[in-house]
């Protein structure tokens, strides 16, 4: 039968196709194996049903994903098995995403348990981090910002708290081996890192300043740090009053950290 003509299937995997599936993710030596032998374990078992195998898959002849489905706790297990596979090389968040679009569909079974599957740490021993010179004056002046942001403000304050609560949130995913074990930091601006991972992974640590605003009610003006007032774009309202600015010209800039592929 073709397979893209095959029937729908929809059913457990048996204990004997978990295993061989299981097997082939332990044994993978590269990400691009992982992904690809643990989906030819999986739609080897199904394809079965069909009278059809991997090997009928060709252009003329694709497989859907959505043609087949496998119960919810199964499906699981087998994604949480390859990601955590992956961490070896630091793909599990992309194997992720690409397996979205090639696992079969899946279907509540309570009669269906959850495969038992070993939990290994497969991270690295090491992880290298390479910090410029200039990322560790920008990692430096980000703690002075939030120190005086609580100076300012006071360390019961939102401003504060969310500023200091960003900062060392996108700090400590620099650690994380998730993306790779090998990670180059670099500067990206006087409050912004650019962060190139083992995975080939790259991402910014972005500050994101809240702009000085009058607070006063139909006025939308903006401040400039020089003091000076204009609208924050055309045709912004901007009254003729005293401005009264959301934060003083002589404090520090609240705004917060936050995470760009």
């Amino acid at each position: 039968m073709p397979v893209n003509d095959a029937r729908r299937i929809s059913r457990p995997l048996t204990a004997e196709e978990i295993k061989t599936i299981l097997a082939g993710i332990g044994s993978a030596t590269s990400s691009a194996e992982l992904l690809h032998g643990a989906v030819r374990d999986l739609y080897t078992a199904l394809l079965a049903d069909t009278g059809a195998t991997f090997d009928d898959v060709d252009a003329e002849h694709r497989l859907r994903a959505t043609d087949y489905a496998i119960p919810t706790a199964q499906w699981q297990a087998i994604v949480k098995a390859i990601t955590d596979r992956a961490a070896q090389w630091g793909t599990g968040a992309q194997l992720g995403l690409n397996l979205v679009n090639l696992m079969p569909s899946s279907y509540d079974d309570p009669a269906v348990p959850a495969p038992a599957v070993p939990t290994v740490d497969r991270r690295p021993d090491v992880h290298h981090l390479q910090v410029s010179r200039e990322a560790t004056d920008v990692i430096a002046a980000c703690d002075a910002h939030v120190q005086a942001l609580g100076q300012q403000y006071g360390r019961e304050s939102e401003i504060y708290l969310d500023a200091f609560t960003s900062w060392h949130h996108q700090l400590a995913r620099l650690f994380s081996m998730g993306l790779g074990a090998d990670t180059r930091i670099t500067k990206d601006g006087p409050l912004s890192l650019f962060v190139s991972t083992g995975s080939g992974f790259v991402f910014g640590v972005l500050f994101h300043g809240a702009w000085r605003r009058c607070t006063i009610d139909g006025c939308a003006a903006v401040f400039g740090d020089d003091g000076a007032v204009y609208p924050p774009y055309s045709g912004a309202p901007v009254a003729e009053h005293d401005h009264a600015p959301s934060y003083p010209l002589d404090a520090p800039q609240p705004g917060q950290w936050s995470f760009h592929s």
